[in-house]
């Protein structure tokens, strides 16, 4: 496992300036409420919405990786989107086994949060805000623009096809911290994890 998540998520130097304390994360943790701005998009044939098959099977104790290999509707995914799916949870107010799931998907380090609060201040644009108005000047939400302080002018204005793939490590880390894979509201996490956390 550990061998496979070196492959899958690459550390990114540049956002680990300094060795940082890893986070302790409950078996279970539940939001006290669905974000506000989450959007519930039900599959017709089975009323259910894309992600929440991968969370229930995850729930019951099944791997990413068996998952992503036989998901729902028999085409093999990747184990990222395995992942985001379980963590789309979060989002809707599910349940999830965020102990489990950080030995698969690393979750934030201290520097990482730090870093997310400055671009935050930096930009003006929130990654816990409504997306359609929480851009830049009220304009809708880009990851893009939101990473650029960390990524650099010349890297940001580069096609994604034509970036490094260290280029696409840092881009794909900065994009996994700051959004709903491993965001939590500030109040949400003192309020539900202030026993169950420590870093």
């Amino acid at each position: 496992l550990n061998e496979w998540g070196e492959q899958v998520q690459p550390k990114v130097a540049e956002w680990h300036t300094t060795k940082s304390p890893a986070m302790k994360l409950p078996d279970a943790f539940t939001p006290a409420q669905t974000w506000e701005y989450a959007v519930y998009k039900p599959n017709k044939k089975t009323n259910l919405a894309t992600w929440e098959s991968s969370h229930q099977r995850f729930q019951n104790g099944e791997h990413p990786q068996t998952i992503a290999m036989t998901p729902i509707n028999g085409r093999p995914i990747q184990v990222t989107t395995v992942v985001g799916h379980i963590l789309e949870g979060l989002v809707h107010g599910r349940s999830v086994n965020l102990n489990m799931l950080s030995c698969i998907s690393d979750p934030p380090s201290k520097e990482d949060w730090a870093k997310l609060y400055e671009m935050e201040l930096e930009t003006g644009m929130s990654v816990v805000g409504d997306p359609k108005t929480s851009g830049i000047d009220g304009e809708k939400f880009s990851m893009t623009e939101f990473l650029r302080p960390i990524m650099g002018d010349e890297c940001t204005n580069k096609p994604y096809n034509a970036r490094t793939a260290a280029e696409k490590a840092k881009f794909a880390h900065g994009a996994s911290a700051s959004t709903g894979t491993w965001r939590f509201d500030e109040q949400d996490l003192n309020l539900h994890l202030s026993e169950s956390i420590s870093i």
